[in-house]
């Protein structure tokens, strides 16, 4: 089989024994694949291999033979591996390896004469699997080289402004950081400490008043005076109770009961004659002086007057025992203080701080649990926390530092584990740090300045030619008359910017007139949409609001009213919390019409409503549903508050003299009222009730208010 042997020389001496090449050109497509496949070693390990025919290998390291590849793009592919360095013989469409020795890297080829069919395999495979063990190597001394590159590329002025500004920088990164965690540290001992007189000063005032109204209780009930009093049914304890309660107060109620738990006095005569004996301020009072920790009210919440704010009351139970003139214990003196008093302590200690330190107080129970504060009866601080006694309170409202104290008792009075938590935002406790952080920042910038300064002086004798054209160019766009800079000398660098920098002023000039040219156009375009939409916006507006808006009242009509309606039922579904609906009605409203004529009846009509939308909250809702009938959706009430807002329309429209045009005449209204159920599919069963609840109203002799039950029977309707 005709083989090519190797050759040292260039194409001009590439067959030293005779007519290899020129017979392997002349029958290299002879080869089969049997063939080609036992000549296949392209890669030796470590060692030359000889083939008969093809003579001695002319060396180990370097080795160049001739192997037949008739197209192209295997070269091509050879190349990008960039492990072979070859040559393309286009006489003979050969391919000729000048150093088949991956990256320089080691290894000894010999490579032998293949078919075309096989040699992007075999060629291909054995370049990637020779290569892949020292391309590592390769990596690592290419990292050197870019770097090496790096260097010999960027200008002297250059690595010594970056030198100086990374030294500068590092110096006032070190120093800002040191003094920073100094002064954030030291900040927030401060803040703690400051806290803690907070808590600590709120604690004291709580036992101090908590011992104060024990003692006051127990003189009280000492008194000799009173000890005749104390079983009589004349009254005059209930005067004494009351004087007191007057001078203080905190106290929202006083009450004496009997050794079986019945309240015989009390100030305003409230639960006289209940039995309180399982009260556990009546069974801790009676064996000793007790005080209960701070529970809602059960039997007093609906005796009492609401808290303006609606809140429900909250007491601390005192008692002691009272006894005869024999000693034998007669009764209890119960007090409730209103935990409002807590309050008004919070209150005052935080209006002796400064407004700007943000600082909030919460009182815990010894459970952990919320008394006085954001989140009542919730414990969002840890045991461990509250142990610790400071500890940041990261909340998503922001992040607070945190001091916790409780409180101790003080004389008497044993205290009842009550936590004082005094908070304030991180940001305000560390402002001072932050300031000192800032201004420190500042120094060390400047220093750093000062040294950058002196090092751009020492370079601006270097850099003077591409400051120069740094001015030329600066010039352009603020002299009228500088259009184009000069050619600048003084470095390579320099003159090739200088040329390129003339090139682009000369392409931007021809650019610049478009630019402005789309640009109006563009801007007078974006200003004619933006009118176009504000005024379809507010077109849209102004139909939305007509189509919601009963012409008349201008209160809601039905269509807005029932997608409000429903998005409150499907809350009190997912959370329980109480509505109601009123269904209200003007009555005999056909006789003033016939009377008064129908303008004094649009006239009612309004007045009716704005008196209805005058009574309710921003919370709820009333709408016209048509005629004389309207609809309220109160939220956040049950039946019992929906009953006293009701009544207040009734007697409001009872009272209200209509004028119209003129004339005087009065109106009344029936009111019905259903609270919402969770059996009920939609808004529109509640409101079916309360229509329901309307006809009893109607048919009871109307100007009343009526709830829906069970008990009312469809045919009230026709009563009304």
């Amino acid at each position: 089989m005709p083989i090519a042997r190797g050759g040292t020389g260039s194409c001009g001496n590439r067959d030293p024994g005779g007519d290899g090449l020129s017979r392997f050109a002349s029958e290299r497509q002879r080869f089969t694949p049997a063939e080609a496949l036992g000549l296949s070693q392209v890669f030796g390990a470590g060692h030359d291999e000889h083939l008969p025919g093809m003579g001695e290998p002319s060396s180990v390291r370097g080795h160049r033979a001739w192997i037949p590849i008739p197209w192209i793009p295997i070269q091509r592919r050879i190349r990008r591996l960039g492990c072979v360095d070859a040559d393309f013989h286009p006489a003979f469409d050969v391919f000729r390896p000048q150093r088949i020795d991956p990256c320089d890297c080691g290894g000894h080829a010999i490579v032998r004469y293949l078919t075309k069919s096989h040699v992007t395999k075999r060629l291909t495979h054995k370049l990637h699997t020779s290569s892949s063990n020292a391309q590592h190597e390769c990596y690592d001394r290419g990292w050197i080289v870019m770097l090496t590159q790096l260097a010999d590329r960027t200008l002297l002025r250059r690595q010594i402004a970056l030198l100086a500004g990374a030294i500068s920088l590092a110096i006032v990164g070190a120093t800002t950081i040191g003094s920073a965690l100094l002064a954030r540290g030291q900040a927030t001992d401060m803040a703690q400490g400051n806290l803690l007189q907070v808590a600590r000063s709120v604690a004291d005032r709580l036992d101090q008043d908590m011992a104060e109204r024990l003692r006051e209780i127990r003189n009280v009930a000492a008194l000799e005076p009173l000890q005749p009093h104390w079983m009589e049914s004349t009254g005059s304890l209930r005067k004494v109770l009351d004087r007191m309660q007057e001078t203080l107060p905190d106290y929202a109620w006083i009450g004496f009961a009997d050794r079986e738990g019945r309240v015989r006095a009390a100030t305003g005569g409230v639960l006289e004659g209940a039995n309180v004996g399982q009260r556990p301020w009546f069974k801790n009072g009676i064996r000793q002086a007790a005080v209960e920790d701070v529970h809602f009210a059960s039997l007093l919440q609906t005796l009492l007057t609401p808290n303006a704010d609606g809140t429900p009351f909250r007491f601390v139970d005192l008692a002691v025992p009272i006894g005869d003139a024999s000693g034998q214990v007669v009764g209890v003196l119960g007090v409730h203080l209103s935990w409002r008093w807590a309050d008004v302590v919070r209150r005052e200690v935080l209006a002796s701080r400064r407004p700007d330190l943000k600082e909030d107080i919460v009182v815990l129970d010894r459970a952990g649990r919320v008394l006085l504060g954001p989140d009542l009866g919730t414990a969002p601080y840890t045991a461990a926390q509250l142990a610790a006694g400071h500890f940041i309170d990261e909340r998503a409202d922001g992040t607070r530092l945190a001091t916790a104290t409780a409180t101790r008792g003080r004389g008497d009075y044993p205290g009842l584990g009550w936590i004082v938590v005094a908070l304030q935002p991180i940001d305000t406790a560390l402002t001072g740090a932050t300031q000192l952080t800032g201004l420190i920042i500042l120094l060390g910038l400047g220093a750093a300045l000062i040294g950058m300064v002196g090092i751009r002086l020492v370079a601006a004798r270097l850099s003077r030619p591409l400051t120069q054209l740094t001015e030329a160019v600066d010039r352009i766009g603020r002299d009228p008359n500088a259009r184009m800079t000069d050619r600048v000398h003084g470095s390579p660098e320099v003159l090739r910017l200088s040329t390129s920098v003339r090139s682009l002023l000369r392409r931007i000039g021809t650019a610049e007139a478009d630019a402005r040219h789309i640009e109006a156009v563009a801007s007078s375009a974006a200003h004619a949409a933006e009118d176009r939409v504000r005024r379809l916006g507010a077109d849209l507006h102004a139909m939305q609001v007509l189509a919601d808006t009963d012409a008349l009242t201008g209160l809601l009509n039905r269509r807005a009213f029932l997608p409000l309606a429903n998005d409150a039922m499907s809350y009190f579904k997912r959370y329980r919390r109480a509505i109601c609906v009123l269904m209200v009605d003007i009555d005999h409203f056909k006789r003033v019409n016939d009377l008064y004529g129908h303008a004094a009846g649009d006239e009612v009509i309004r007045q009716v409503g704005r008196i209805i939308g005058d009574a309710i909250r921003t919370t709820d809702k009333v709408a016209r549903f048509g005629g004389e009938e309207f609809v309220v959706l109160l939220r956040e009430t049950d039946l019992r508050g929906a009953t006293i807002l009701a009544d207040r329309i009734r007697q409001t429209v009872a009272d209200t003299v209509f004028e119209p045009e003129g004339q005087c005449l009065r109106a009344t209204i029936s009111i019905g009222m259903a609270e919402a159920e969770q059996t009920d599919e939609d808004i529109d069963r509640t409101i079916e009730r309360a229509d329901r609840a309307l006809y009893e109203a109607k048919s009871s002799g109307r100007n009343c208010v009526r709830s829906f039950e069970a008990a009312t029977f469809p045919s009230l309707r026709a009563a009304a």
